[in-house]
């Protein structure tokens, strides 16, 4: 790969670059240098990638004497308590507003550590370095922090945009299979809602992704960031259009949940895909031929979209009642018209649907 590819997210409140490239480590000090000049620079990371940061980023930012902050990993540590411990550390070290944090990790660190800089002395810096696929093309962008609880995930965050995020192709070469295809199921999922022209590119081309190919990843990390792009610029409050990204999500975050987060959020979203797409097909929106083939596509990714039938899908549904996507205590969903068209009506991007139907949806095999 060449040079850098850089993309840009307009908003109205702050725009903001995504550098994709390879070794960005010059990068990261280049764009600190000449935008956060003489700033205090605070590292959140956790303890399964410490080592990956001081192997990759570590020497470039040596200079700037960074105050390194490792936390367990894991979602169940995506936590208020974690975030108190972490904003003790930073206070007891006098870090004050003259400070840029750098979120090094996945989606747990990225939603943690940008709600730690929204609240932080009502507000500092942050620039996203994702280490994972999930993270790279979802939870670094779009300004989305939060923490989970015991009632449901992210109910407890904030938007708070970052300054720029760097995606190093690097670290996809050492990232566990596991990890990979975790990420493969959010480029699916926007395929699935918004493109697809990108959603037969993957058909067509599974295995060089599996292998990852180079040429291939960037194509569909970057077309999945363009799709994310389009959205959340015209929709930064996620007051209409940008709930096309929550497809899947309903269910997906329910499970998760449900599963007391011991299953990793890819592998919840991609049943949340198969049960909210068996949602489409039951309110006779979506074709069935056309959910055999989202189905088809996921098991090309080994990504679970059968549902265990030992689940009860009356607690799923009280889970998904506390859901900030819920309104007066009922369920919404995103609904396929078809392979990268969604259901829309008015202002409305997500619509209730009746308990029996989604029961339904959930015991139904795939």
């Amino acid at each position: 790969m060449g040079e850098e590819i850089r993309i840009e997210i307009e908003s109205k409140n702050k725009g903001y670059p995504i550098f994709i490239g390879n070794s960005t480590s010059a990068l990261i000090q280049k764009f600190i240098e000449e935008n956060h000049k003489n700033k205090k620079v605070g590292i959140i990371t956790d303890d399964n990638i410490k080592s990956l940061y001081e192997n990759t980023i570590s020497k470039s930012l040596n200079h700037l004497s960074p105050y390194l902050i490792s936390i367990p990993a894991g979602e169940k540590n995506k936590t208020r308590e974690t975030k108190e411990r972490i904003e003790d550390m930073l206070l007891e070290k006098k870090y004050s507003r003259d400070t840029i944090i750098i979120a090094f990790g996945g989606g747990v660190i990225g939603d943690l550590a940008g709600f730690v800089a929204s609240t932080y002395n009502r507000g500092i810096s942050i620039i996203h370095v994702p280490t994972t696929l999930l993270a790279m093309v979802d939870s670094s962008i779009g300004g989305k922090t939060g923490v989970d609880t015991k009632y449901g995930k992210n109910l407890i965050g904030t938007i708070h945009q970052p300054d720029a995020v760097f995606i190093d192709l690097n670290f996809l070469n050492s990232l566990p299979k596991e990890e990979f295809l975790n990420g493969m199921s959010e480029i699916i999922k926007i395929a699935i809602t918004s493109d697809k022209e990108l959603f037969e590119f993957i058909e067509k081309n599974s295995k060089e992704i599996l292998e990852k190919e180079e040429n291939t990843l960037l194509y569909i990390i970057k077309r999945s960031i363009e799709l994310k792009k389009e959205i959340i610029e015209r929709d930064e409050e996620e007051s209409g259009l940008r709930q096309t990204l929550n497809f899947g999500h309903t269910f997906g975050h329910a499970f998760e949940n449900y599963s007391e987060y011991k299953i990793k959020h890819g592998f919840c979203i991609s049943r949340g895909i198969a049960v909210e797409s068996k949602i489409s097909v039951l309110t006779e929106n979506l074709k069935r031929e056309e959910e055999k083939r989202i189905v088809s596509l996921l098991d090309k990714f080994s990504l679970p979209n059968k549902i265990n039938e030992d689940i009860n899908p009356n607690k799923i549904i009280d889970i998904m009642k506390v859901d900030k996507k819920t309104r007066n205590q009922k369920p919404r969903f995103v609904i396929l018209k078809e392979i990268g068209r969604i259901k829309t009506k008015n202002k409305d991007f997500s619509f209730e649907i009746k308990e029996d139907i989604i029961k339904k949806a959930i015991e139904t095999p795939k």
